[in-house]
């Protein structure tokens, strides 16, 4: 695997660097070189006839730098797709790192946070500062289940934001379940 990253790493570098055109300058005539004074003098009444810019022998295509573009996008996509999957792996790894599960907090200041985590069957709310401070513990009942809901929501919430292609279709289902509804209503009376 990692040999033929570096094989692929390799060939991408040799095809962006390999493809440079050369372009020469139009050589002096004279033995020493006049100096744009000199020139401009000696122009003054002539008129310039326009000579083409090109150099015989190298002919200007544009498939080089159009396959060192693709190739430096390639490279720039695939560099950001590698800090994605870095940075993914260690909010996962501060997110869940075995049976201790952070469920949210909020800062109160300079270095001073209210935590809370979920660890076993026990929710702890921490206050973290200078020292860590152990504020509450929830055992299991209502209040238990009302925070675990609310986080299992909030993640699912930030999900489905990035999941959900056409919110048209949310709108319809609940239409569709409102005269359902209605419907049985009026059947009922």
């Amino acid at each position: 695997m990692k040999s033929s990253s570096r094989i692929i790493l390799l060939i991408i570098f040799v095809c962006l660097f390999s493809f440079q055109s050369t372009i020469y300058a139009e050589g002096s005539t004279s033995t020493e070189e006049p100096t744009v004074y000199d020139t401009l003098k000696k122009e003054e009444g002539k008129s310039v006839p326009v000579s083409p810019n090109t150099v015989e022998g190298a002919s200007p295509t544009i498939f080089p730098l159009f396959m060192k573009f693709i190739l430096s996008f390639i490279l720039v996509i695939g560099l950001l797709l590698l800090l994605l999957r870095y940075l993914s792996k260690r909010n996962g790894l501060i997110q869940s790192s075995g049976p201790v599960l952070p469920l949210g907090g909020h800062n109160l200041g300079n270095n001073k946070s209210v935590q809370v985590i979920l660890i076993g069957q026990t929710i702890y709310v921490v206050g973290v500062g200078e020292n860590i401070n152990l504020i509450r513990s929830i055992e299991k009942g209502e209040e238990y289940q009302h925070l675990l809901e609310s986080y299992e929501n909030q993640s699912e919430g930030i999900s489905s934001k990035w999941l959900s292609s056409d919110p048209n279709k949310a709108w319809i289902s609940v239409l569709q379940k409102h005269l359902q509804k209605m419907k049985k209503e009026s059947r009922e009376e």
